[in-house]
């Protein structure tokens, strides 16, 4: 799984720069970037039965398969619908892989060490998103060459896996999703988790775009969003223990403000020429530059398992994987508007536009999660849930952190 995310997080910042590099559009990073979110949300509700049914080895190895092939289709055309076609199936087999694997990692997880080993799993994920940036950067003079590689390394999954003499789990059922009910139990984090789903898949997907055809090298682009990965990791485990300890909400509109901080910086970075960051002048603004990535990333991407904590508090115990399903839809969802919208607005009002809405869409949902603090009490500290370290990958881990979070509620 650490290998299938590696090459995951890398392929979303090649394709940017790929885009950029032949001379591509905004709108058609967007386009590409929502294809990938929408094959991803399909897949994660439709894809995981039909290939867990041929057996997890066999599936595994298909999804995996699929990823590597289309990879490599993408290293040898330019062609805009073939990219499109590209990222949809690898979103679609890469939903089929997460589910698959997850769904390995918990049946084969002890219930009393579930927790530990989710950590685990969480920390091995964050470390290959680092490590895929520094790949990215590696292969920054050849990028179609990283498509190949990334394909070498889906490839190197499929060996693992198929090597295990480890038994197999049993198919389960899913749990359905619940839109209305879940907006009614948690407002808050069903609009913050819209939110976070559009603007990351905008940062990880379309910034590095908009940067590189600003000027922006690719070794700086590739090491923000490596500091932005490792801002997750530092800060992910010291906010979940400080939610679990206080009014969620209250520390989710700090997250955010601090987010949408974060993102004005980025909005007054990523403009003009990009000469801000050349040469020795620029060795500063690069610094500067790395620690809002940091910020960025330690404060919006621990945002998701925060509001899914806070909406498990506000959750009847047996409609838990209900609800963690529907957030991770309305996540992935988020991933594929963020695209469109932000295609809209480059179309009327120019891509430097962009960073502007992101920032004022976070800031918008902060004040929106401050009014909500005054609209109704807070969960007692009894009553909480614990908070795991949740990741929007898969329908399987979800369910199955939220069992865990169950037995804390009941």
């Amino acid at each position: 799984m650490g290998s299938i995310h590696l090459a995951t997080a890398a392929l979303g910042t090649l394709v940017a720069l790929r885009i950029a590099a032949v001379g591509g559009s905004a709108e058609l990073a967007s386009l590409v970037a929502a294809s990938y979110s929408l094959g991803f949300l399909l897949g994660c509700f439709y894809t995981y039965k039909p290939l867990a049914n041929v057996g997890y080895v066999r599936a595994f190895a298909a999804a995996a398969a699929l990823c590597a092939m289309f990879a490599l289709l993408m290293s040898r055309t330019d062609s805009a619908a073939s990219w499109v076609v590209a990222r949809f199936v690898i979103g679609m087999a890469t939903a089929g892989l997460y589910s698959v694997g997850e769904a390995w990692i918990n049946d084969s997880a002890p219930a009393e060490s579930r927790g530990r080993i989710l950590a685990v799993y969480s920390t091995v994920l964050g470390g290959a998103s680092v490590a895929s940036q520094a790949l990215v950067a590696f292969v920054a003079e050849d990028l179609a060459a990283g498509f190949v590689l990334m394909s070498a390394t889906f490839c190197f999954a499929i060996v693992v896996l198929a090597l295990t003499n480890v038994k197999q789990p049993a198919v389960k059922g899913h749990a359905t999703v619940r839109l209305l009910p879940v907006f009614r139990y948690s407002p808050t984090a069903f609009v913050g988790t819209l939110v976070t789903g559009i603007v990351v898949t905008v940062f990880l997907s379309i910034l590095p775009f908009q940067a590189s055809t600003v000027g922006i090298s690719s070794t700086t682009i590739t090491v923000s969003i490596a500091m932005a990965y490792a801002g997750r990791i530092l800060f992910q485990y010291p906010l979940g223990l400080i939610s679990d300890h206080m009014d969620r909400r209250i520390l989710i509109v700090a997250i955010s403000l601090v987010a949408s901080a974060a993102l004005l910086l980025i909005a007054l970075f990523v403009t003009g020429d990009g000469s801000a960051l050349q040469g020795e002048p620029g060795i500063g603004v690069r610094l500067a530059a790395t620690g809002i990535s940091i910020v960025l990333g330690g404060t919006l991407l621990p945002l998701y398992a925060i509001l899914m904590a806070h909406a498990m508090d506000r959750t009847d115990p047996v409609y838990v994987p209900s609800t963690a399903i529907t957030l991770l839809f309305v996540y992935t969802f988020g991933g594929v508007i963020g695209p469109v919208l932000v295609a809209v607005i480059s179309v009327l009002f120019g891509d430097a536009l962009m960073d502007w809405a992101m920032f004022s869409l976070l800031f918008g949902f902060s004040i929106f999660a401050a009014w909500r603090i005054r609209q109704r009490a807070p969960v007692p500290s009894a009553e909480q849930a614990v908070i795991a370290p949740a990741t929007a990958t898969s329908v399987e881990t979800l369910a199955s952190e939220k069992r865990v979070h169950s037995v804390q509620s009941g």
